[in-house]
């Protein structure tokens, strides 16, 4: 299949969207997430380091050794999951817990480091008595101010510094990490913050900077976009194969309509599309059958008509030529004029016709709708009947008119209009013997505008009551008399394009004709 199909474009169409969705829904999640955790993890280590900058002040306001508090800060790192730093007034770096990478508290006994697992959920004994010892005892519930509620501490103390060092347990976002969890944070926030520490009298001792703190945002951050990842791609496949679905149930009336229009062009004028269903693609099935059926009409009186006109046209020109050869021939200056004026009239007789099927072609176009106006037809009427009544009462036949009062107007071009009368007082005139009558009415019938000609002349044979409108075609009562077969067809064509109708009745031959004409106010 080629890859400009519309089938492998819709799909990738279909793709391509759910991609951006994916796409745009990320960047939106992964910004609010990300927010959302520096808030907590800046939050946490604020937090911390207000509790832990009011033991800092009673260290250093005790004078605690520097040692003591490098192990304290790094006490206080394995609780917090951060690193500690603490300075003095001056700026100079007295402890410094370092990014903390193990889950095991710093114990002292007589001065000598060692390095104790302390389990959160065990009392942990106490230590060798020394002079500096620190016992830890169980988790213990102490209240933290007047109003607050209880918290859950972890309660540790080093008995010759006499300080008392109390750690939350689970007043943070993360809770207390204990030794012998499974997860070991591997991921650090890029928070820090920075705290004076201060004694009771507010004289500022030093600073306390907390940084490197948990980032279980980025764990949950990275887990939630490589669900995203997947989810995307599951989201992107889906969305193709859909779109490659639904691309078929669409495209499939198209090709369908393809192949028939191949089959058309190939000359099968009787192929129609089998596209059902009341959607675009129902209506669009529909109307290339209906557009099928007339090409397939029109070619049809193509062929016809071009069939008629080489017959009519043989004819004449096969006289003409006749005609021409034999004045050529002739020595006798009497005949050979007559054989020239036969072979005028032959001449003109190809003429009218042609000048016919011109017009005729002009009227059959679109382009005649761009000459209409509002018309009167009964001035129109008038006008041509003056003509005519004035042959027929030369050739001794009586015409008569009634005309309703008032304006008969309609919406047409006025010279096809006129045309319509003058073929049918023509005929009219033709095919009727003296004292014979002609009769035009015109009135409104039922909103329209309703125009009766008839005669009490030859009548038309009831076999060819059915083709008096197709071209060339003419009665067989009326061989002898001129005509090439094409006013009819014109009248016809004319009324058609006015959006009116023409009729034509008679009783037979020798009973007389009539035509009616019907028009509509507007088209």
């Amino acid at each position: 299949m080629k890859f400009n199909s519309i089938r492998l474009r819709l799909a990738f169409s279909y793709a391509a969207i759910a991609l951006l969705a994916t796409v745009s829904l990320g960047l939106v999640l992964y910004t609010v997430l990300r927010e959302y955790y520096d808030n907590q993890e800046a939050r946490y280590l604020q937090e911390s380091a207000m509790r832990v900058g009011i033991v800092a002040s009673e260290l250093m306001e005790k004078n605690v050794p520097v040692p003591l508090i490098q192990d304290q800060a790094t006490s206080w790192s394995f609780f917090l999951q951060a690193r500690v730093r603490i300075e003095d007034a001056s700026g100079r770096v007295i402890a410094d817990s370092g990014v903390p990478n193990n889950q095991q508290l710093i114990l002292y006994t007589s001065g000598t480091p060692s390095r104790v697992s302390v389990p959160f959920s065990e009392t942990v004994p106490m230590v060798p008595p020394g002079s500096f010892s620190i016992h830890i005892v169980q988790k213990q519930s102490v209240p933290v101010g007047e109003g607050e509620q209880v918290k859950d501490f972890v309660v540790f103390g080093r008995e010759a510094a006499g300080v008392t060092v109390a750690m939350p347990a689970d007043d943070s976002m993360y809770g207390l990490f204990r030794a012998g969890d499974a997860g070991v944070l591997v991921r650090r926030s890029s928070q820090a913050v920075a705290q004076r520490i201060i004694n009771e009298r507010g004289v500022v001792l030093g600073a306390l900077i907390l940084s490197d703190g948990p980032a279980y945002g980025d764990e949950i951050l990275h887990n939630v976009m490589n669900g995203l990842v997947v989810a995307g791609v599951i989201a992107v496949l889906l969305a193709a194969f859909a779109g490659w679905f639904f691309s078929n149930r669409i495209t499939s009336p198209v090709v369908a309509l393809t192949q028939i229009t191949s089959r058309m062009a190939a000359g099968d004028l009787t192929a129609r599309a089998n596209v059902r269903g009341n959607d675009e693609m129902g209506m669009l099935g529909l109307s290339f059958n209906e557009m099928a059926s007339r090409v397939e009409e029109v070619v049809g009186t193509l062929r016809s008509f071009a069939a008629d006109a080489a017959h009519e046209l043989h004819t004449p020109l096969t006289a003409l030529q006749t005609n021409l050869e034999l004045a050529r021939e002739e020595k006798n200056a009497s005949n050979r004029t007559l054989y020239l004026s036969r072979a005028q009239e032959q001449s003109q007789r190809l003429e009218t016709l042609v000048s016919s099927l011109l017009d005729l072609s002009r009227i059959e176009s679109a382009e005649v709708k761009s000459r209409f106006e509002q018309v009167d037809i009964s001035k129109i009427i008038h006008e041509v009947a003056e003509q005519f009544a004035s042959r027929a009462e030369q050739s001794n036949r009586i015409f008569r008119m009634e005309m309703v009062e008032g304006e008969l107007e309609t919406f047409g071009d006025a010279m096809q209009l006129r045309q319509v009368f003058v073929n049918l007082f023509e005929n009219a005139i033709k095919f009727t013997q003296p004292n014979d009558v002609i009769s035009i009415s015109a009135a409104w019938v039922e909103g329209k505008i309703k125009i009766k000609i008839s005669d009490t002349g030859i009548g038309i044979p009831t076999e060819d009551l059915p083709n008096m409108f197709r071209r060339f075609h003419r009665g067989r009562n009326v061989s002898e008399l001129s005509g090439n077969g094409l006013g009819l067809a014109i009248v016809k064509a004319i009324i058609q394009r006015h959006g009116g109708d023409v009729q034509v009745a008679s009783e037979g031959v020798g009973r007389g004709s009539e035509f009616v004409v019907t028009l509509s106010a507007r088209l």
